[in-house]
């Protein structure tokens, strides 16, 4: 499948040992050492897209290694994860490497950041039927999907896809309304348990990309969310800092899934993420 796909699907997600989560050199390190064990050209290594993770992103795109950015709680982040993919690209085209040889995938646990909406609203009365129930993580994940078009969209990653550098993919986790339909776009794969993928074949049959040209929907679903006091950034902040606790102290990233297809990612498009 990774051959025959030109290196798009059949990916691995390795982990880099949690408690490197937060240090930039030692991070590059480790990833680099879970890398050369592994030993297989389909392998990205996953790092926390926390700060020094997106700096050791960069630094590890350039030397020819995949990536997998996981717990992407926001579209700020995303877009720093894409700068830096750019940026590590940009060095890997200097020095000569082959760029479709480091794939990125940016992952999003949809349904965790709507847990985190929900208990919120919870808390603040909101009726369980309002519009802004179950709305939070879709939106952001429309976000994060417009944010790559945008980031893509320029002359110079034109340069680089010419040269063979790979677009990122996109890879969600479902969240509480709207399931895996609301979640289909060009590029993009869902990381799904085996009961939700399940469930999704007796649904209706879905209806093709529900990501592209949804920003602006989104962006009202964010600021109803904000007049009731609960700020999708301060979520993501939260949710970040949780997380990276829970890895530096041993906690997995992810519990069993399976990657599930988009329209452009062939027959499998990506790693397991976090569970949703």
């Amino acid at each position: 499948m990774f051959e025959d796909s030109g290196g798009t699907a059949g990916l691995v997600s390795v982990p880099v040992p949690g408690r490197r989560a937060g240090r930039g050199t030692a991070l590059v390190a480790a990833a680099r050492a879970v890398h050369e064990s592994v030993g297989r050209r389909n392998a990205v290594v996953r790092l926390p897209a926390s700060p020094a993770g997106i700096r050791a992103l960069a630094d590890l795109l350039a030397e020819g290694i995949g990536v997998h950015a996981a717990l992407v709680f926001s579209g700020g982040r995303c877009a720093e994860v894409l700068d830096a993919y750019v940026a590590g690209m940009e060095r890997a085209l200097a020095a000569g490497r082959p760029l479709g040889a480091a794939p990125l995938v940016v992952s999003f646990p949809v349904g965790r950041f709507d847990r985190e909406v929900e208990a919120r609203l919870d808390a603040l009365g909101v009726p369980a039927g309002a519009e802004v129930r179950g709305a939070a993580g879709l939106a952001v994940a429309r976000r994060m999907y417009r944010v790559r078009e945008e980031r893509l969209s320029g002359d110079w990653w034109r340069v680089l896809r010419a040269n063979g550098a790979l677009q990122p993919r996109l890879l969600w986790g479902p969240g509480a309304e709207g399931g895996v339909g609301a979640l289909v776009g060009w590029n993009t794969a869902l990381a799904l348990s085996v009961e939700t993928l399940e469930a999704a074949a007796l649904a209706p049959a879905l209806t093709g990309d529900t990501l592209l040209n949804a920003d602006a929907e989104a962006a009202c679903a964010l600021r109803a969310l904000e007049r009731l006091g609960v700020s999708a950034p301060e979520v993501a902040a939260v949710l970040e800092a949780a997380e990276l606790h829970r890895l530096r102290h041993g906690r997995p990233v992810r519990r069993g899934s399976v990657p599930a297809a988009s329209p452009g990612s062939g027959s499998s498009s990506g790693p397991a993420a976090e569970q949703p």
